[in-house]
């Protein structure tokens, strides 16, 4: 918890301060109403209303920070100030309003005296905020040391003027009266010197403070990191206005800009401190910033068309025929010129992100260009960065045997940002973005189509990876099939051949043997019968390979039945039960069985236990194999053995999934999912 949180919430701080900064403000615009400008104009003041409605916002802005942390440095430094500027309007209308009697009124001097001199330090509260906010205290280490020294030299012209003479404060302009209070005792020429070097070192007090808001961005993490983006967006927009200020040159214009950047400003810090995920700051920093350049290039171009028409036209024409010639061209040409430069601008900045079904289509083309996984990882890493204006982008997906694929468009910043890409529940890889810079800043429209580009992204990379699954897959069925033929060959070529070929020779040699020599012919016909009982052998071997007999002779469950029998001993009891299933095709007939044979081999050799029970389940689009034990179960540490690796091929032949887990009550459960999706069509 940091020092914003400390304090229990209450009321009475914000009321109070709120209360006296609206009763000055009302003060202020009494006076101003009662003064007569001639009576303002000699006392050289203006309306200290504006001074006491910038100071009202200002203490709004600290109320609504204190209403939550009474206890918060960095609203009592925006009370104070706030609180100040208001008493400062209030002696402003007062002076006015003081001298306009004869004689002047009480305290008028004293009036004159707060708005000419004690004035001096409204604007140490701002360089204050920087250094404290968000969380009111300064930063740890040498920048914390910086800051305080900040602070201490904005309050260094301030602080010489609090009692400089009346000669030197009213050099430019003389004050319309002695505010009689007193002077420090220095002579012109060394309070001159010491102003000079007050006013310079006062002047580095801001640039010094926004260097410390800085140090401490590039520092914070989280919460922290995301408050000074409010503030930060709030200087963006003090820079515009005082942008706009300049180049109108009104004062109505440039009051109102002051105002509006001094809400903006304390809206933002009161935002930061109490809930900085209340909006989309990137999106207000990355849309304000591409506003403003927007703005200053359709102003120019108004500028240039005004001054090219006065040049051409002149006073050749009246003010309802220019009129009408702007008008013209305003609708025939300037506005689509107008906004081929909005837009111009705008991709110059932030890239192509406004246009979402042109991003989307783009990067669809070019993944259909690309087929394979990676030739598809550079078009998307080009596509995302083209399209959101982005330096460096780095995309990584997860290959084949636990591998990555990855490809790369620019040079790696200091700190980037992961964003996972998915299909599914699936994390399939994930994509590298800078984590610093207005383009990186994505406000929520932003990463939606971030997410539409990765999605289209994840499905172009699955479906290049089941295709290459698919290639991978066939060319193992191919291979598994020329072995099976080759063994198949071999075994009856070397195997069966002779021995058939030899039971041949043998009964023709008993043939001819059979009159002379009946006793040979006896030896001979034996040891043709034998070796035929020897091929035969082979022969159910070989069909044993292919698929057991007994499921053909018996069925599933009995085939199952049969295998538990040859399993059950003294020391294990196998049972088998079924329940509806339905009729299967032959690979899933044989899956199950040989699930079911080899888990029960397992429990018999490896697991020590007493029963085993297999259950099969048919389900709407599944077959359930289940095989449990009351055994030691498997131990963290054991490697997966032939018995279970074979297990998760045969289920996954079949697209089919498998469990095998020892549940807390002891043993080892094994359960394999097999879909049936093909059940209508071979029944």
């Amino acid at each position: 918890m940091n020092s914003a949180d400390q304090g229990a919430p209450g009321r009475g701080p914000a009321i109070a301060v709120s209360a006296l900064a609206i009763a000055m403000l009302l003060g202020c615009l009494w006076l101003d109403v009662v003064n007569d400008p001639a009576d303002r104009a000699r006392a050289s003041m203006g309306w200290g209303t504006l001074s006491g409605f910038v100071g009202l916002l200002t203490v709004v802005t600290a109320a609504s920070v204190l209403w939550r942390y009474p206890r918060h440095p960095v609203a009592w430094v925006l009370a104070a100030t706030g609180l100040l500027w208001s008493f400062d309007g209030l002696c402003e209308s007062y002076t006015a309003f003081g001298m306009a009697h004869t004689p002047y009124l009480p305290l008028t001097g004293f009036a004159l005296w707060v708005v000419a001199q004690l004035g001096a330090f409204l604007l140490v509260g701002l360089p204050t905020v920087l250094v404290l906010y968000p969380t009111g205290r300064p930063m740890p280490g040498r920048w914390g040391k910086v800051g305080v020294a900040a602070i201490v030299m904005a309050c260094a012209l301030p602080a010489l003027l609090l009692f400089a003479p009346m000669s030197i404060v009213g050099d430019e302009e003389p004050l319309p009266m002695d505010t009689g209070m007193p002077e420090i005792p220095l002579s012109e020429d060394m309070f001159f010197g010491l102003l000079g070097v007050a006013r310079v070192v006062t002047l580095l007090a801001l640039p010094l403070a926004v260097a410390v808001l800085f140090a401490r961005q590039r520092r914070a993490t989280g919460r922290e990191r995301l408050q000074i983006r409010w503030l930060l967006w709030a200087a963006v927009v003090c820079v515009v206005m005082a942008g706009l200020g300049v180049v109108l040159q009104n004062g109505v214009v440039v009051s109102v800009a002051l105002v509006l950047a001094l809400a903006v400003t304390g809206v933002s810090i009161a935002i930061g401190i109490l809930d900085p995920e209340l909006g989309d700051v990137d999106a207000l920093m990355g849309g304000t910033v591409v506003w403003a350049v927007v703005a200053g290039a359709v102003i120019a171009l108004d500028v240039a068309l005004v001054a090219l028409l006065d040049a051409v036209l002149g006073d050749t024409l009246s003010e309802r025929d220019v009129t009408l010639i702007l008008l013209l061209v305003a609708v025939t040409i300037y506005a689509p010129v107008r906004s081929w430069i909005s837009a111009l601008v705008r991709r110059a900045l932030v890239g192509r992100r406004g246009d979402r079904y042109a991003v989307v289509a783009d990067l669809a083309a070019r993944l259909e260009e690309a087929t394979d996984v990676r030739d598809q990882l550079p078009a998307l890493a080009v596509e995302v960065a083209t399209a959101f204006k982005l330096d460096y982008v780095r995309v990584e997906v997860l290959g084949h045997a636990g591998g990555t694929v990855a490809a790369t468009h620019g040079d790696r910043p200091a700190e980037v940002r992961e964003v996972p890409i998915r299909y599914g529940d699936e994390e399939i890889g994930l994509l590298e973005l800078p984590a610093r810079g207005v383009r990186s800043m994505l406000s929520k429209r932003d990463q939606a189509l971030l997410f539409d580009v990765v999605r289209q992204a994840a499905m172009a990379v699955r479906s290049a990876r089941l295709a290459a699954d698919l290639q991978q897959s066939r060319e193992q069925l191919v291979l598994a099939r020329e072995d099976d033929r080759r063994r198949i060959r071999r075994d009856l070529h070397d195997g069966l051949g002779p021995v058939l070929g030899g039971v041949a020779m043998r009964l023709d040699a008993a043939g001819n043997a059979l009159d002379r020599d009946p006793e040979t012919t006896r030896r001979l016909v034996a040891q043709s019968r034998q070796d035929i009982t020897d091929a035969l052998a082979d022969v159910r071997r070989l069909v044993h390979g292919l698929r057991p007999p007994a499921l053909d002779d018996l069925g599933l469950l009995a085939a199952l039945d049969q295998q538990a029998e040859r399993m059950s001993s003294s020391d294990l009891a196998v049972t088998v039960a079924a329940e509806d299933v339905p009729a299967l095709p032959a690979a899933v007939e044989v899956a199950a069985y040989r699930i079911a044979s080899e888990a029960l081999t397992n429990t018999a050799r490896h697991a020590a236990a007493s029963t085993a029970a297999v259950r099969l389940h048919g389900g709407a689009h599944a077959l359930l194999v289940e095989v449990s034990d009351d055994g030691a179960g498997i131990a963290p540490d054991v490697v997966a053995g032939v018995g279970l690796r074979s297990i998760r091929e045969r289920a996954e032949e079949l697209g089919g999934r498998t469990e095998i887990v020892c549940p807390p009550a002891g043993g080892t459960r094994v359960r394999a999912w097999l879909p049936m999706s093909t059940i209508a069509e071979e029944s």
